[in-house]
């Protein structure tokens, strides 16, 4: 069975930074001095259990529902059994027909309310939805094996509408509702088009305008190695800061996606500029089949996944304010988030040259040696006589084999100067040694970064340094990085600065999918160094004579370590 983990220090110092960018409180859970609510919320979470969750998706996923077909007699009974449970947990009916929502041939979406406490937030509104029908018996064009067979749909969704039924149950708990409303919708007929929360979004039962942020649970019942793919936090700024604040306390594997779906309920709600999250544990080889039953579900794993996602509606639901759709995530998908992380890196030059793969010859391809393609004027490189087109072999004599190695090797160096071996002349002239003065001191962290528009206050790490010491303590492209020595990154733009006037050794918060920890990156040579001089701006190879030529601006050099 899961169990509540107790916050530790590193993770409540990283919440409380969290906390200005959503107005959620430090730990939203205890956010209350009296200790009866602390009580009381716990009593709440762990209302939701395992073995109450098995009896939803047992009851629903059974063989005399015939597979909860939309408009069919298992259908009907499904929904009642919803509305009864609903009515049960003492939740009022938010229907056009009580806790229903006639449509079509004979569908009906179930949809029950916890008005909110607090007057001036209780018509800002948060729908925690999941659709309760499934195939039926199915058909040649949504099933993949024999049609005419009984599909149950245990996963697909009874496991999400058990989920949202149990955080209605909890919700419902409550000695005080949270400060927003919870409209709670199980949507019927999305396995025929979304139909449902089509309809709904076309004939809401609240005004739309009042709709703040959509939870989709759809698939959650088959999780494994704590994986859990995340949809939509792309949608409002802080969705990800959010997620990871309650899973502090879970330690789910997040996968966090870029990419928009269109294939469940929260559809018609992104397209209305809703925010919107779906979470989801991935496909398996029951989806659609007559095998998708209820003995292959992972209850203690929907368990976790119920609790986390009512921490987050609650954490939500009390927050100062729910960012708005973010327009821009239209513009995002998967192939973009590559694109960053597949890019070149802009590593700063300590030498003055540009070193590419030798592809020159055979021999050269095959071997992995380096060519200088260009030598900047008044640099170290070129009053070393350096050439373009020299071939290098080595640095400090170590073999050298690809660009990043180069700029690893030059980038980490400590001392003043490096022994370069070189075969001028496009690797025709006889080899020679020769010592480059090296500008600058070596990089202190290793990392370029992306400024996250959808993450505030914090940088996503697009690319490590082989060697580096952000290498040495596991950084990974893709992390976000929230903290420096405490600090929260007010201005992104300004990471650089934040980490060359931070005192040694670096201590960062770095989330890794969805998991905080702290990184602490040592002392080296170089720091105080580095610390006595504020960075000015990104170097590039076009400007870097002027940038190292110029002794008010030598501090630019370390911009992007």
């Amino acid at each position: 069975m899961f169990t509540m983990k107790r916050f530790n220090a590193r993770a409540i110092l990283f919440l409380a930074s969290l906390s200005l960018v959503w107005g959620l409180p430090s730990n939203p859970a205890f956010s209350d001095s009296s200790k009866t609510h602390d009580a009381a919320f716990l009593a709440a979470l762990n209302s939701i259990t395992a073995d109450d969750l098995y009896n939803h998706v047992a009851f629903l996923a059974k063989d005399e529902l015939e597979g909860r077909e939309a408009g069919m007699p298992g259908g009907q009974t499904a929904g009642e059994y919803l509305r009864a449970a609903l009515e049960q947990y003492g939740l009022r009916p938010a229907g056009t027909n009580g806790f229903f929502q006639d449509f079509g041939d004979g569908y009906r979406n179930v949809i029950a309310v916890l008005p909110g406490s607090e007057a001036k937030l209780a018509d800002e509104v948060i729908v925690l939805g999941a659709h309760y029908d499934h195939v039926g018996y199915g058909g040649k064009r949504n099933v993949r094996d024999t049609a005419g067979l009984v599909h149950n749909g245990a996963d697909d969704n009874a496991s999400g509408t058990a989920a949202v039924l149990e955080i209605a149950q909890a919700a419902a708990s409550l000695p005080q509702p949270p400060k927003r409303t919870l409209l709670f919708i199980f949507f019927d007929a999305e396995e025929k088009g979304l139909l449902g929360s089509k309809h709904w979004t076309e004939n809401p039962t609240r005004p739309l305008k009042q709709i703040k942020f959509m939870f989709n649970l759809d698939m959650v019942g088959r999780l494994r190695d704590q994986r859990i793919e995340v949809y939509g936090w792309r949608s409002a700024q802080g969705v990800r800061s959010l997620l990871c604040q309650a899973n502090c306390g879970m330690n789910f594997d997040l996968e966090f996606s870029w990419r928009n779906r269109f294939d469940s309920d929260h559809a018609p709600f992104f397209r209305k500029s809703i925010p919107i999250l779906l979470l989801h544990t991935g496909l398996h080889d029951d989806y659609h089949k007559a095998s998708d039953d209820y003995d292959k579900i992972n209850y203690e794993g929907m368990q976790g996944i119920a609790r986390w996602t009512f921490e987050m509606a609650v954490s939500l639901a009390n927050s100062e304010a729910i960012p708005a759709f973010r327009p821009k995530v239209n513009e995002d998908s998967d192939g973009k988030l590559k694109e960053i992380l597949d890019a070149p890196g802009n590593w700063r030059d300590r030498l003055g040259i540009k070193v590419v793969s030798d592809m020159s010859t055979e021999t050269a391809r095959q071997q992995g040696f380096l060519r200088v393609e260009k030598v900047f004027f008044q640099t170290p490189a070129e009053a070393a006589g350096i050439q373009v087109g020299d071939r290098i072999l080595s640095v400090n004599g170590r073999r050298i084999r690809t660009p990043e190695e180069f700029a690893a090797a030059t980038l980490l160096c400590q001392e003043s100067s490096l022994r370069l071996r070189l075969r001028p002349n496009f690797g025709e002239g006889p080899e020679v040694e020769t010592e480059v003065a090296l500008v600058g001191p070596p990089i202190r962290l290793g990392v370029q970064w992306y400024v996250d528009e959808a993450v505030p206050r914090s940088v996503m790490v697009s690319h490590v340094l082989p060697g580096s010491p952000a290498d040495a303590a596991g950084i990974q492209p893709g992390d976000y990085i929230y903290l420096v020595n405490g600090r929260a990154i007010e201005d992104p733009n300004q990471f650089d600065r934040l980490i060359l006037e931070a005192e040694s050794p670096l201590r960062l918060e770095v989330e890794h999918r969805g998991r905080i920890r702290t990184v602490d990156i040592p002392s080296a040579n170089g720091d105080q160094q580095v610390r006595q001089k504020a960075p000015s701006h990104r170097v590039t190879p076009q400007n870097w004579a002027k940038a190292y030529l110029k002794p008010q601006v030598v501090s630019a050099i370390v911009t992007a370590s």
